[in-house]
Formats: structure tokens, sequence, C-alpha cells
């Protein structure tokens, strides 16, 4: 890895300024509201801010060429700009993150991604593999995976990221939540339609797949363990949906005498893609075998955009270790924070982005309702409102910031 004079003073400088916002003494007492909110306590909702559009729309462009150096100045930056413009309750952690480098490739397949046409747009689609499952099943080989034994590479990375910044910020390898997302997967290879009609018309063939799906990824958990791989991440790791791990229920790596096993650490699944199920189908293609990973991790998040109420009663209240639950603006809020009011469940709530992200103008009042709304609705339990799936302000920024005002608003009038 080269390092160009000016990406050094640049990165240096960055974490300069990281590294003054990671020591105000705002960020303990967030920190201490997170442990406090994933360890159940429903005493102080929380408010995070995620911008999943055109990055160039609100942040200051990346100027490192390298890869690993492009990523390190993303997260100086990037983190810097949050705290300076949503002033959510986010932690600046006092290191750099740098996740560790294992892989795996579902069925030995990499799905070819095609990018539209638009240079500015983030919509993808699938060359799929699966024409029909039964003529077609033969694409499914045995999966590919690769673990960084002793974690060789990933410190390779770390000593030279050390080398540009190390005596500002410290450098920590980062284990994010273990995710089993297979419905994904399947539509990755087959497409959402050929699937649908796979279950009706290849019910074996269906389960065969998420049968040897499910398989690979007790191999490649074993192989995680046997390798060193996993890392504690009870603090400032990610948990997917933009959330975050702090928490005195899963172990750090100053409580373990041992290598961590996935049993010490956060996981995720979601089913976005199988809403058009019946519950009974979605429990026995999908969710069986999801539950079966799950129970080997030591806490559990489920679910993105999908509805979970109807899911509850059947599957998800089987889920002994669930911790944090998706509450998307397609869920009955009343309903579900019904359901897991008395739990430790965090009702992660995601408001609507329309209002901030797709509306030309923000309608300040009718967002106000919006999250008023969830407020009432999940009292009692532990809330975390994450605004996700805003993709343009509309050359707007403020909007941001201000949707973070908002929701602070509607907590302080009806919390």
């Amino acid at each position: 890895m080269k390092v160009s004079p000016a990406e050094r003073q640049l990165l240096r400088e960055l974490a300069k300024q990281y590294a003054e916002i990671a020591a105000l003494p705002i960020m303990e007492k967030r920190k201490a509201l997170w442990y406090n909110l994933n360890n159940g306590k429903a005493d102080h909702p929380l408010v995070a801010m995620e911008f999943h559009g055109d990055r160039d729309e609100i942040y200051p462009p990346l100027t490192c060429e390298d890869p690993l150096l492009r990523g390190v100045q993303r997260q100086l930056s990037y983190s810097i700009y949050n705290h300076k413009h949503f002033n959510d309750d986010r932690v600046i952690p006092p290191f750099v993150k740098l996740r560790v480098p294992n892989n795996f490739v579902p069925f030995g397949y990499q799905h070819p991604e095609l990018k539209l046409a638009s240079t500015q747009s983030i919509g993808y689609m699938f060359d799929h593999a699966v024409k029909d499952l039964e003529a077609d099943f033969a694409v499914f080989k045995p999966s590919v995976f690769s673990v960084d034994k002793g974690l060789k590479e990933a410190q390779a990375q770390k000593q030279a990221i050390e080398d540009v910044i190390g005596d500002i910020l410290p450098v920590r390898l980062d284990f994010p939540s273990f995710a089993f997302n297979p419905s994904h997967i399947l539509i990755s290879m087959m497409s959402m339609e050929t699937m649908f009609y796979a279950i009706l018309d290849y019910p074996e063939l269906v389960h065969k797949a998420m049968r040897q799906l499910t398989d690979d990824y007790h191999a490649y958990i074993d192989a995680l363990e046997a390798g060193g791989a996993i890392l504690p991440n009870n603090g400032a790791s990610s948990v997917d949906q933009d959330s975050y791990g702090y928490t005195n229920d899963l172990p750090s790596a100053e409580d373990l005498d041992r290598p961590a096993r996935l049993t010490d650490v956060w996981g995720y699944s979601n089913s976005q893609e199988t809403v058009g199920l019946s519950v009974d189908m979605y429990d026995e293609f999908f969710f069986s075998y999801m539950h079966e990973i799950s129970k080997r991790c030591g806490l559990y998040a489920y679910g993105c955009c999908e509805p979970v109420d109807g899911l509850w009663e059947k599957c998800l209240s089987r889920m002994k270790n669930l911790r944090k639950l998706s509450i998307s603006p397609w869920c009955n809020e009343e309903a579900i924070a019904e359901m897991i009011r008395g739990t430790k469940i965090v009702y992660h709530r995601k408001p609507s982005p329309n209002y901030v992200g797709a509306d030309t103008v923000f309608n300040e009042a009718e967002y106000l309702k919006h999250l008023e709304a969830t407020v009432k609705a999940a009292r009692g339990c532990p809330l975390e409102i994450t605004f996700r799936d805003i993709t343009s302000v509309h050359g707007e920024p403020w909007r941001l910031g201000r949707a973070v005002e908002l929701a602070r608003e509607a907590i302080a009038r009806h919390w």
C-alpha cells in the first residue's frame, strides 16, 4: 500500500478532528444510554440518522486512491460530518474500526450485478443463474468460504493504518453482527418470481437448497470458531440495520478466557423477499432454517422492511435470544408493541423515509405526527428510532438534522 504525502497529511488531520470529537463527554453519556437500551431498559429512546443515497449529495468527496485508505477516510470524514450536522445519538468511538476480512460465497456462485445506466443511481439488477429450479439445480454447488486464520490479513491491514494514524487513534479489529439472509440469496440466484413458483412446483428442491445452504453456514461458523476469527461485538460494533452492539448481556474480550464463539456475539436475519408467502409457508421454507442458525448466536436482531407483526406468534416469538426487532413503515406499530412490551426486545423503528427523501417539500408538521404515532405506540418498550433508506435530500442536507430534532420533539411530548 502506497501512501502519498498528501494522503498521509489528510488522514492525520481527519484523525485529529475525529479524536477530539470522540473525547467529548457526551460520547460516554451516549454509550451508557446505548448499553441501557440494548440491555432491555425502556427509559430513554435513542435516535440515529443514516443516509443511504448518493454520498456526494451531502458528504465531502473522498480523495484517497488505495481502497483501504479510502475506507479509513470515509470512516473519519463521514463520522465528523454526522456529528456536526445530525446531532443524533450515535457514539463516535475513540478508535478506528477495521472489519475482519472473512468471506462466504453462497453456493460458490458470484452473482453478477448489473448496474443501472445512470452513474448517480444506487440501483442494480442480478443476472440470475436459475431460470427453472429443476432444470438448473446443478448451479447449487457447495458454498465457498475463507476464514482469516490467525487474523493475519486483518492484522496486516491494521498495521498499515497504524503506520499512518496510529499515534493519534488506535485501530481495532471489528466483527459485526453475523448475518444469515437466505431468501435474499435465493432470489439472487433465481429471481423472486422464479423462487415463488419453485416453492409451488418443486418444494422438495427448495428444501434441498435451503438444507445445503444452512449446512454450509454451519460449516462456516465452525471454521470461524476454529480459526479464532470471531471477535466480541458487544460494544461499538455494528448490528445490521444501522444499529449498535452495546450491551452487558454479551461478553467483552476482557470477560473471555478463550476464543470467542458465535454464542458470544450478535447475529442478524431478515426476509423481505418472502412477504408474499403465508406465515405457514414462510415458517416451513425459510424461518425454520434461519432459526436453526440464530440459535447459535448470543443475541439476535431481526427484520428490515418486511412487516413483522404477522410473523410474531408462529415464528419470531420462538427466538429466545431476539433482542432487536425492525419495525418498518409497513408494520402495525400498535400490534407489535403490544406483543413485545414487557420483554427486553428493542422496538427498532424505521420511520417512513418519504417525508425526508421522496417529497420535494419537507412537510415537517406531517412528519412530526408520523413520529408521534411511533412514540405513543412504543411506550413501555425499549425504543430505537433509526432513519434509513433516505436516498436524496433534494439539495437540502439540513433535512437530516431536522428529522432528528423532530424525533426528539415527539419523544419529549409523548414518552
